[in-house]
Parts: C-alpha cells; sequence; structure tokens
C-alpha cells in the first residue's frame, strides 16, 4: 500500500446574533422525553403539547398532558425553528457549531467532534471516545495489531486459504497520521473466494482529504492497481 499526500486550503466563516435569546428560543424546541430538539414537521397533541418524531412514535399517549397524540401541524413553531440556530448534539464532546434545523442532521453525520466507534472490523469492541484517544485505545487494547513506518508498506496476508470469513489489520503510520488497512475474506462466491480492502485514516473527513492511496494486489503473473481518497 502506497499513501501521499496532497495540500489543499479552505475558508470558513462564522455569523454573530443574540446567543442568550436563541438560547431561550431553542428550550422551547426541547423533547420532554429524551430533552433533544423537536424539529419540522412539527406535530403536537390536542392540547399544544410538542414531542421529537422520534419518540413521537414510542408513543401511545403525550408525555405531558397524558392526552391523545394527534396529527396536528404547529406551523407557527416551524416557521420559529426556521430562524433559530441549534447547537450541535456534539456539543457535550467540545463542538461549538449552532446552525439552521436544515444543515443539522448532515452537520452532526461528520461533526469532528462526534465520538467515534472503534475502527477495527467486527463488532466485539464496544469501545467509543473522541478521536484523539482512538489511536491510544487500538495500542491498547489491540495490541495484535502491527503497525508498520513508511509510504510504501508490504502488507502480506498468510493462511488465506482459511475457512469462513477472515479479517487481517495492520496499522500504517506516515505523515505524521495513522492509517488503518483491512483485508476482508469473505465466503465463496460461485466457487470463488471475495476479498475485500479497506483503508481508513485514523483522523477527520476534511484530514482525509489531503491524502491519496494506493493497492497493488499481486498473483499468479497478474497486478490489480486501485487508487483512492482514504
Amino acid at each position: 500500500a502506497n499513501t501521499s499526500s496532497s495540500s489543499s486550503s479552505s475558508l470558513s466563516s462564522a455569523g454573530g446574533g443574540d446567543a442568550g435569546m436563541s438560547a431561550d428560543l431553542t428550550s422551547l424546541f426541547e423533547c420532554p422525553v429524551c430533552f433533544d430538539y423537536v424539529l419540522p414537521p412539527i406535530l403536537q397533541c390536542s392540547s399544544g403539547h410538542l414531542v421529537c418524531v422520534s419518540c413521537r412514535s414510542k408513543l401511545t399517549c403525550c408525555p405531558t398532558c397524558r392526552g391523545p397524540l394527534a396529527n396536528i401541524r404547529n406551523l407557527a413553531m416551524e416557521k420559529v425553528a426556521s430562524n433559530v440556530k441549534f447547537p450541535c448534539k456534539h456539543s457535550g464532546y467540545g463542538c461549538t457549531a449552532s446552525l439552521v434545523y436544515t444543515e443539522k442532521t448532515e452537520h452532526e453525520e461528520t461533526c469532528e467532534c462526534r465520538p467515534y466507534l472503534c475502527p477495527c472490523p467486527g463488532a466485539s469492541c464496544k469501545w467509543q471516545g473522541p478521536l484523539d484517544l482512538v489511536m491510544q485505545h487500538l495500542m491498547m487494547s489491540h495490541k495484535s495489531i502491527t503497525t508498520l513506518q513508511g509510504e510504501d508498506i508490504v502488507f502480506l496476508a498468510t493462511d488465506i486459504n482459511l475457512p469462513g470469513a477472515v479479517d487481517w489489520v495492520m496499522m500504517q503510520s506516515c505523515f505524521g497520521q495513522h492509517f488503518m488497512l483491512v483485508l476482508e475474506k469473505q465466503e465463496k462466491y460461485d466457487g470463488h473466494q471475495q476479498f475485500f480492502a479497506i483503508v481508513q485514516l485514523i483522523g477527520s473527513r476534511k484530514e482525509a482529504e489531503n491524502f491519496v492511496y494506493r493497492l497493488e494486489l499481486n498473483g499468479n503473473r497478474r497486478r490489480l492497481t486501485w487508487e483512492a481518497m482514504p
């Protein structure tokens, strides 16, 4: 595997506003069940109480007044919501972004402050935490993973004929970053073994845009090359 670096630049801007008033308004949108925000489309019970869409699907009555849930749109609150900036749900992890509701979900999916799951393949490890602790977790809890230094490394997978699905994992350290390389063998398809390769930067999506990797698979006098961003 070969990893190379490229440079990029970006511009960002931030707007000001009355933070105190915005905080007062956002509190009106708190779901009484999960304390997340009730965002459009906003439905209310017959008494005017709100609950978020996620919790609403699990309820049989209004959690505030115990009255029946009704499919009544609260257009006034939807109009207010379009003029309010909501904090990112990862604010407890350090994110300071405030966003209009139409941008909130997309931002939270890629927020650099969001908790990260353990990148090791398989579902056995349940660890999650901030990005800057991912490598520490891997070194402490997954000591069997080998780390190789340099831009060009050879990933040698042994025992490829083992039955069933098998994963081979290795770390590559270069350019001051760490990359996880995973070679995965799945069950045979039409009598042939299937292999999948994954290269993942232990970093943010924005940082990953600065790198390109190239994989070469050699065997039986044939060579397959693949190049992409991690």
